[in-house]
């Protein structure tokens, strides 16, 4: 029978657990928010009307408990795009959302082992034993998610030099490879208003609750810009945009 496991025992899925957020953390600008996939093929926004800033960004994350979802990095407070750019965004988008399920898989797959699989063999067998027998299912995994990037590349919208780092991080740090599809979804930039493109995909509810935080950041900004009539002109020309769209 395996000794009673000690908290240190845990402390290599901690650090695993550190390292996974630490790389699904963006620091966005402030004009900058996450979509972030949701059910039903619609998307929602990671936006918080006081953010905690780091240096004048915006610190925000993907839902760690959600790493299957894929996340877009879109700017916001811009004019908005024609009809025609707008639904070709969206194209794209919904084009690159439907290849992504091999990646969806590994990044689960990944997760599970990392945080579920990890600390219940070390409760069960130990430290070491739990290591080396989630090592030995996550590597193969890494070499999987490699396989994969490589096979879509193009698919995936990733240039050569893009996918051998890409590669190259899940391989050297398989506590990255959870955030493989957020990796995959964040390698182009996405042209289109975030907030048009909420309002086009988005619940009743999601666009609710954007508009009021949206509502409360805008004014922020607006106060912020007191001397600067110009700014918060456009400022709350966009809010009255939105409100209207919505």
């Amino acid at each position: 029978m395996a000794d009673q496991p000690r908290t240190a025992d845990f402390a290599i899925w901690l650090v695993a657990l550190a390292l996974y957020a630490f790389d699904a953390a963006r620091l966005l600008s402030p004009r900058e928010l996450l979509l972030v996939e949701t059910g039903g093929g619609r998307l929602a926004a990671v936006f918080s009307a006081y953010p905690f800033t780091l240096g004048g960004r915006i610190l925000a994350f993907a839902p760690l408990t959600r790493p299957h979802r894929g996340v877009f990095v879109a700017p916001w407070g811009r004019a908005w795009s024609a009809e025609p750019v707008l639904r070709a965004t969206l194209g794209w988008v919904e084009a690159l959302r439907r290849t992504l399920l091999p990646a969806r898989l590994l990044a689960a797959a990944a997760f599970v082992l990392l945080f579920v699989v990890g600390p219940a063999l070390t409760l069960l067998l130990g430290s070491d034993p739990a290591v080396l027998w989630t090592a030995a299912l996550v590597y193969p995994t890494a070499v999987a998610a490699v396989g994969v990037l490589w096979w879509r590349r193009r698919a995936f919208g990733l240039t050569a030099r893009h996918a051998a780092l890409l590669s190259l991080e899940v391989l050297v740090c398989p506590a990255f490879l959870p955030n493989l599809v957020r990796k995959i979804t964040t390698a182009r930039p996405v042209e289109a208003d975030g907030a048009q493109i909420l309002l086009a995909t988005a619940s009743d509810d999601v666009k609710a609750e954007f508009l009021a935080r949206l509502s409360s950041r805008a004014e922020e900004l607006i106060n912020e810009a007191a001397g600067d009539a110009t700014r918060q002109a456009a400022l709350r020309n966009y809010l009255a945009a939105v409100r209207a769209a919505r």
